[in-house]
């Protein structure tokens, strides 16, 4: 607390030692308004005194007149300008004491809704904290720092690499499931891991390395349904779209029609299919554009620019329209896949969420939205 007012203090102090020089005004020759009036009023009466004498004439008693004319609005003027400028200066002072006492007020308003009592908690004490009441990144931090020095730990990468994957970090998650599979050894969880990092990682690009990953799954599990999906992505994803095509009508048989596999497979089958000239089966993809049939022939004769307008516009539609109606799960189902599929990760994070607070209490709606989550790796 002591620490907190000292800083206030000394922010105002070197705040007034900075702006101080900024009051001080120029100074000026001040000069009592009724004493000039007075000189001016002499100055008259001379001239009169002169021309009644005769010294003057009348044209050099008015030119005179004039000239001590002249001098009075002159000073009459000076005396306005003056104060306008006082006026200003004034205003000028006020900000800066106001500017000197910011930090006290500052101060003043974290005292009264802050927490200045609130222990502080360095790393090293975070790391030498009971487990059982450290929070997960306290727990990170005891797992990396022990990381540091024992770097051949597998076990060590194997616990953190699945966090890390929750939180975000996906570059980081690739590195310590590649590293837990390199000390540990090779399982379908490790090689899914390190897969789903990966492609997640470069914008759900399959990369060669997740490939071989997933391949290696396959290996030692073949019946494994999702690197199979991910191996026909990568399919189409370098152009081999008949060879996708066939992967995902193969799929599509084998995971059931409740299976959380369908409707991306039915969304990346659709999609190949019109770029290929077919005609898709749009009404059985709920996160599709649903095109009429009518417009088939014009939608194939867009470009894919095209297109993937038409199919954002739909995706929006979708969106507006679940933010009046929040009470339609298929269509937030939908419009979660249609963003993962689209690559718009952050998007499909939000409607998910947007998802889970609409059906809040409903226990059967938020499993199927947390299988969904699972699935797509875009929740926990």
């Amino acid at each position: 607390m002591v620490l907190w007012i000292s800083f206030a203090v000394l922010a105002a102090a070197v705040t007034w030692a900075v702006t101080r020089p900024l009051l001080r005004t120029g100074t000026t020759s001040e000069r009592p308004a009724d004493g000039d009036l007075a000189v001016y009023r002499d100055q008259l009466a001379e001239i009169e005194s002169e021309k009644a004498q005769g010294l003057i004439g009348e044209p050099e008693a008015e030119a005179a007149r004039t000239e001590v004319a002249r001098r009075l609005i002159k000073r009459s003027e000076e005396q306005e300008s003056a104060g306008g400028a006082g006026t200003a200066s004034v205003v000028r002072q006020v900000a800066l004491y106001g500017a000197s006492a910011l930090p006290v007020i500052a101060l003043g308003i974290y005292l009264a809704v802050g927490s200045p009592m609130l222990a502080g908690k360095p790393y090293e004490a975070r790391l030498k904290a009971p487990l059982e009441q450290a929070s997960e990144a306290d727990l990170v931090a005891k797992v990396e720092a022990h990381l540091r020095q024992h770097p051949e730990d597998g076990l060590g990468w194997n616990v953190i690499a699945p966090v890390y994957m929750r939180q975000g970090k996906l570059q980081q998650a690739a590195e310590a499931f590649e590293r837990a599979i390199r000390l540990q050894g090779e399982t379908p969880e490790r090689l899914g891991g390190f897969a789903r990092a990966t492609i997640m990682a470069r914008d759900r690009i399959v990369t060669a390395d997740a490939q071989r990953a997933l391949e290696r799954i396959l290996e030692l599990d073949p019946k494994s349904i999702e690197p199979r999906v991910w191996l026909a992505i990568a399919k189409e994803q370098e152009g081999l779209l008949a060879a996708a095509e066939t992967a995902y009508r193969k799929l599509l048989g084998e995971v059931g029609s409740q299976g959380p596999w369908r409707e991306i497979l039915q969304q990346r089958l659709t999609n190949i299919t019109v770029q290929q000239g077919g005609e898709a089966d749009l009404g059985n993809a709920p996160s599709a554009p649903e095109i009429e049939p009518g417009k088939m022939a014009k939608y194939r004769a867009m470009s894919p620019q095209e297109r993937q307008e038409v199919i954002n516009q739909m995706v929006d539609g979708l969106s507006a329209r679940l933010k009046k109606d929040g009470k339609d799960l298929k269509g937030w189902m939908r419009l979660v896949r249609a963003y993962s599929v689209q690559g718009r990760a952050s998007e499909a994070s939000t409607a998910l969420a947007d998802a889970r607070r609409n059906f809040a209490g409903d226990e059967k709606s938020l499993a199927e939205l947390n299988a969904l989550a699972q699935s797509l790796d875009i929740g926990s």
